[in-house]
């Protein structure tokens, strides 16, 4: 699809080239391990020829059809570039895990209810099966695009030849997301806990996941629905919060959590003494250097960057005392500072191996 963008096809047609010969390589390989194994496959074992039986099924035509056209045009001295279309059939390989997987489901939730089958899909359960793990494969997918999207819009050359395609892709991403949102505020009421119509769907929406959900499509609606009245093109910015999205999806979001919720005590503790020092050290810093430089230390609140940079080890040099008093006072902090810093490090460290 992008080879039809002349703008970002033409400087990188090497590429483009050069990737669908790997894509080639790869689906080849594929097409011929599965010719290889037909016979050893029970949908075909039992013809007399089973490699011509898998040959002509409608997945084995697919894959054939998919990488023909290279061949085709790296063997015949003809133009065959109308051919080129033919690789968009590629996508209905998808169709080879989604098949398997939507019987799997309709067999597991077979005398359920739709709410429960949309249950079943969206959240983990026992009935979701292969299609709820392509399902969240699907989300994540989009995330990861959507985010690259962002980011690679605030190039201006990038942005300035794909503008449309950004606004479309991101209208899509924020399609699919809405519709996961939905989804998931519907049916949340079968997970136990939950059951309540008005306070389930409530008890989900204010939930941390559910948040993320909502502002990851907040911005676009804002930007929609309001621009006339406000310019609100600032909020794009917070689309980056689409890559929260990807917590819901991983252990390790939940194992952080449990780790920081049970150090918690110990973790406030070290967060108010790294509070004083950060405090006592600004205030030290503008005592012993106002008078030597006024611009840069000129009230306590000024000296805290200086004051964090300093206990955090990170100097980036910008700020530095020059009186006498001020280099021992920053001496003696900043090792004290490291290891004031260092605590959470270290408890976090400990309870992740314990945790694991």
């Amino acid at each position: 699809m992008l080879e039809h963008m002349p703008a970002l096809y033409e400087p990188h047609a090497r590429w483009f080239h050069l990737f669908d010969m790997l894509s080639v390589a790869v689906f080849t390989l594929e097409y011929l391990l599965r010719l290889y194994v037909a016979p050893e496959d029970p949908e075909f074992s039992g013809h007399s020829h089973p490699r011509l039986a898998h040959a002509r099924s409608p997945f084995a035509v697919i894959d054939l059809l998919a990488i023909l056209p290279f061949y085709l045009q790296a063997l015949v001295p003809v133009d065959l570039r109308a051919l080129r279309f033919l690789r968009l059939l590629r996508i209905l390989k998808l169709f080879r895990v989604l098949a398997p997987a939507w019987k799997e489901f309709v067999q597991a939730n077979a005398g359920r209810t739709f709410r429960q089958r949309v249950h079943a899909l969206v959240f983990p359960s026992d009935y979701g099966g292969t299609l709820h793990q392509l399902f969240d494969g699907f989300i994540v997918l989009w995330v990861v695009i959507s985010v690259v999207a962002v980011v690679l819009e605030s190039v201006h050359s990038v942005h300035y030849v794909l503008s449309v395609e950004f606004i479309v892709l991101d209208a899509v991403a924020v399609t699919i997301f809405t519709a996961e949102y939905l989804l998931r505020l519907y049916a949340c009421v079968e997970t136990p806990g939950y059951q309540r119509a008005v306070a389930g769907r409530f008890k989900h929406a204010s939930s941390f996941s559910s948040v993320i959900d909502f502002l990851a499509i907040l911005p676009f609606f804002l930007e929609v629905f309001l621009h006339q009245l406000f310019d609100l093109r600032f909020l794009r910015v917070f689309r980056l919060l689409r890559l929260f999205k990807l917590t819901r999806y991983t252990g390790a979001t939940r194992t952080l959590t449990t780790v920081v919720l049970r150090e918690w005590p110990v973790l406030a503790a070290s967060a108010f003494v790294m509070l004083l020092l950060v405090i006592l050290t600004a205030s030290l810093g503008y005592l012993f250097e106002h008078e030597a430089q006024p611009e840069k230390f000129e009230n306590i609140p000024q000296s805290i960057y200086w004051a964090v940079i300093t206990l955090a080890s990170v100097g980036y040099g910008d700020i530095s005392p020059v009186t006498p008093w001020g280099r021992a006072m920053t001496s003696v902090l900043a090792l004290l500072g490291i290891g004031i810093f260092a605590i959470p490090a270290a408890l976090l460290a400990s309870a992740f191996s314990d945790e694991l």
